[in-house]
């Protein structure tokens, strides 16, 4: 969206690009031209007008300006001033009428066509914006219309139609890398990573700029070259600090999809670091590598810092975290944590650590927000180890009938049952386990408390 509204003030323009039947304009990739859709871009970049019908979204002024006809210029102006207050139905509907009055060339008129597809872009009309777009391009090839309509393309799923495209504006491009990053932007959102890295490594030779480092590291992760991607995020991060914890948490997100943990770890941690950023989520996710990893202190230590802050009335979608780039390109998006996963991991890992008590708080937190058997298990567990029996069998029932973790749900039963003097179901819980246990410990434990407590039953009989 930011790159199509860029290219809507040139279509106001007809006279200020040469255009030829033969392929892509060259003259679209000239500086000036370059700082008009960067100013445009500014101007453009926000639309208040997200919902609601088209009429019901019109100023005063313009459904004033509709109700008669009006010249040529009348609503060329009127198109201006709408798209400057970012109110694109607006300017729309203003070039509809314009459209409608309009007398010119036919390359005047592709102009024209040209804008009316970049307004229905603007306002989400994507097939409208495709058949105005062909209708433009079909009589002046302009490279940002070309390269608008691979964005469109790609937006409807059509990754082929939109390749083609792109690979025809990189072609007119020649060895200019003016339009280069626009054009390598198109090549990344179809997936072509291996293309964009090649590009980017273009614009980096050619520029002692260091802002396309993060952009080719974040192609390397997604083809899993993380040493690369490694090297070039840290050549980044000396002239661009501020961006650490988008550079780092992404990084740590292509380690986590490799199943390293600790590497994911490592980066994650340094994403910390990043200044204005909620870290909630990743705190979760240092959780969930120390606990894949078994590092059952550390996932307590971050676990409880993030507890604190939710339970202290902190909102769990906070910790959602969308980083974008210096550019406002999305980098890494993280979902919101998942509150009771992150109870359920922490509450085990105290359970490892045999701090019963809190165990059983934090998973009594997670099944607070969503019931799971599992953690009902867990619970029972750490329950029955705190020597409260009679909640513990309540946990262990509930995870029975849910089939979970049977043999050790049926054992730990057992266990609650004999200490709560109930000794016949005691029985009945160790011989099932002795018989059908898959765990030769476990299965041995049972058989033993079974000749305990049927040594103690015949004891009590001949008595």
């Amino acid at each position: 969206m930011r790159l199509i509204a860029g290219f809507l003030v040139l279509a106001m323009l007809p006279g200020l690009l040469v255009f030829r039947q033969t392929g892509v304009s060259r003259e679209a990739l000239e500086d000036e031209n370059r700082g008009i859709r960067l100013a445009a871009q500014q101007l453009l970049e926000s639309d208040p007008y997200a919902r609601g019908s088209r009429i019901r979204r019109m100023s005063d002024f313009a459904r004033n300006l509709l109700r008669k006809k009006r010249s040529y210029e009348d609503y060329e102006l009127a198109v201006q001033i709408a798209i400057a207050q970012a109110r694109y139905d607006e300017a729309l509907a203003f070039q509809e009428k314009a459209l409608s009055v309009f007398t010119g060339s036919e390359e005047d008129m592709a102009a024209q066509y040209l804008r009316m597809a970049y307004l229905y872009v603007l306002v989400g009309e994507y097939d409208k914006a495709l058949s105005w777009l062909d209708l433009g391009i079909a009589v002046t090839p302009y490279v940002e219309a070309v390269l608008t309509r691979a964005q469109v393309r790609l937006n409807t799923g059509d990754t082929a139609g939109a390749l083609e495209d792109v690979d025809a504006c990189l072609k007119a491009a020649g060895e200019s890398t003016v339009l280069l990053p626009d054009i390598v932007n198109i090549y990344e959102a179809a997936g072509a990573y291996e293309k964009a890295i090649e590009l980017w490594t273009r614009v980096l030779d050619s520029s002692a700029s260091t802002d396309g480092l993060l952009d080719r590291a974040y192609c390397y992760v997604q083809l899993d070259r993380m040493t690369e991607a490694e090297a070039d995020i840290a050549r980044y991060l000396l002239r661009h600090e501020e961006n650490r914890t988008t550079a780092n948490t992404m990084l740590a997100m292509g380690w986590l999809r490799r199943n390293d943990y600790a590497k994911a770890d490592e980066f994650f941690t340094r994403a910390l670091s990043g200044d204005g950023t909620d870290p909630g989520t990743l705190y979760y996710y240092i959780v969930l590598c120390a606990h894949l990893r078994a590092e059952h202190a550390r996932a307590c230590e971050y676990g409880e810092q993030l507890i604190a802050r939710i339970e202290g009335g902190e909102s769990v979608s906070t910790a959602e975290l969308r980083l974008e780039d210096a550019t406002g390109r999305l980098r890494v998006e993280l979902v919101p944590l998942d509150y009771a996963q992150l109870c359920r991991m922490v509450g085990a890992s105290w359970l490892v650590l045999g701090d019963y008590e809190r165990s059983s708080e934090v998973l009594s937190l997670s099944l607070r927000e969503r019931d799971d058997p599992t953690v009902r298990y867990l619970r029972g567990s750490s329950l029955l180890a705190a020597e409260r029996y009679e909640e513990a069998l309540e946990d262990y029932t509930a995870a029975l009938a849910a089939n979970v973790r049977t043999e050790s749900s049926r054992y730990g039963s057992g266990v609650c049952r004999m200490q709560l003097g109930l000794l016949a179901e005691a029985i009945e819980d160790f011989r099932w386990v002795a018989e059908n246990g898959e765990d030769a410990s476990l299965r041995e434990e049972a058989a033993r408390q079974l000749a305990r407590l049927t040594a103690g039953e015949e004891e009590t009989e001949t008595q």
